[in-house]
């Protein structure tokens, strides 16, 4: 029997997964009924934001909570309803066209060695609605392009850039060097005209939006606090993994663009080689040195108290770990939901730095403290083994580098696992 919480996570991932098939069915039939049903979905969450995140927080604090919940302050519920609705109005410019391709500058397109196979192309014409010029990358032999799903583009020779439509330094060719005659490449980034790549951007403004309203109006305490009175049930580790994956999986086409063959190669999953698993030990070896240096450096730099407060949310967390069981269950789900989502599906698009930025964002228990530095050079370490091997690779880097932690942290005394935790958590 499922919770309310899981049952909550369940059906977000419902209504996330079909707005996200939607949005595939649009690019990929050029549905004009699928493109008003994304944009009316969109609109839709974000009056909902407001009405939960913004007017709700008003309603609370002026005296209509329940006696169950604690009002927060007026000045913060103010400033939730103001973050609440700037969060729809940025959300709200997304759907038009000259923004993202604005937007698009921020996530510059690159080529890429072609993970894809042969039998992954389509011979479809490209939809002239994607906004990509047909010449944008010809083969240097002349032969045909073939549209990628997701809008990646290979074939079977090197491509050279010609005429793009968007400024030629969007493009940058840095990467074309690693690559030997013969190599299939792919054009990855983001597309403006997908509806996918639109969903993708709004899913990720929502989820740091309301995040950070959260913290507007309790902070690190209120976080904190949470974790301590429910701690983390096995259940809600299980939902939240299923959540991630399977927005990510419909994300990417199964069903609609791709069938399953082709969404594992998609999102970079496959059998790790022997380099992987032992790059995998080594970057865990070596993240786990680089998290416990950067940490004392932190230490040295702030007072105790401030350091317990920055770290009070992240602490709770990691002391509701308090079996070997939930520590390896903790580790795994993390590590398979965050990957598959992030590195797996969300890199190809955003790129390399921008998607680890809005991993570290995510992370609430370090929200505007020094540790978020840290996290953020772990999500880059995880980008890379991805980059280099596969999403698989990834996975199991992540999941070494918690559960090596946790679980050295439960076989120490007490204090000093907390001491543990406290610098890695």
């Amino acid at each position: 029997m499922l919770s309310a919480d899981q049952l909550l996570y369940v059906v977000v991932a419902l209504v996330l997964g079909g707005i996200a098939a939607a949005a595939n069915y649009a690019d990929w039939n050029r549905n004009e009924r699928a493109r008003q049903a994304v944009l009316v979905a969109t609109i839709l969450i974000n009056l909902a934001v407001v009405a939960l995140y913004g007017v709700q927080q008003i309603i609370a604090a002026y005296g209509g909570a329940s006696d169950d919940i604690v009002p927060p302050e007026k000045p913060a519920a103010w400033a939730a309803l103001a973050g609440s609705l700037l969060l729809a109005g940025v959300a709200s410019a997304l759907l038009f066209r000259p923004v993202r391709e604005w937007v698009a500058r921020l996530f510059p397109a690159y080529q890429d060695k072609a993970k894809q196979q042969p039998e992954d192309m389509e011979s479809t014409e490209l939809p002239d609605n994607f906004g990509v010029d047909e010449n944008f990358l010809t083969p240097q032999d002349g032969t045909p392009l073939f549209p990628q799903m997701l809008n990646y583009y290979t074939t079977e020779s090197i491509l050279v850039p010609r005429a793009p439509v968007y400024p030629v330094e969007q493009v940058p060719v840095q990467h074309a060097s690693m690559f030997s005659p013969g190599d299939d490449y792919v054009l990855r980034g983001f597309n403006p005209a997908s509806y996918v790549h639109l969903v993708a951007l709004f899913f990720c403004l929502h989820l740091l939006g309301t995040q950070f309203i959260g913290f507007l109006v309790g902070g690190l305490e209120s976080i904190a606090e949470s974790y301590e009175e429910e701690g983390i049930a096995a259940g809600d580790l299980l939902a939240n993994a299923f959540l991630l994956v399977f927005v990510a999986v419909v994300g990417v086409g199964f069903g609609i663009r791709r069938n399953g063959r082709q969404t594992l190669r998609r999102l970079g999953l496959g059998m790790p080689s022997l380099g992987g698993i032992v790059s995998a030990v080594l970057l865990t070896i070596a993240l786990i040195i680089f998290v416990a240096a950067a940490s004392m450096v932190w230490m040295t730099m702030v007072s105790d108290e401030t350091r317990e407060d920055q770290t009070q949310a992240s602490e709770a967390l990691a002391d509701s770990v308090n079996t070997l069981g939930l520590a390896f269950l903790l580790a795994a789900t993390a590590a398979v939901g965050e990957e598959i989502a992030f590195r797996g599906a969300l890199q190809p698009v955003f790129g390399f730095w921008p998607t680890a930025i809005i991993f570290a964002l995510t992370h609430a228990q370090y929200t505007l403290t020094p540790a978020w530095l840290i996290i953020f050079g772990v999500a880059v370490g995880f980008g890379w083994i991805r980059q280099r091997y596969n999403t698989t690779v990834a996975i199991l880097t992540h999941f070494l580098y918690n559960f090596a932690l946790l679980s050295i942290a439960l076989s120490v005394p007490e204090e000093t696992g907390e001491t543990i935790l406290r610098l890695f958590s």
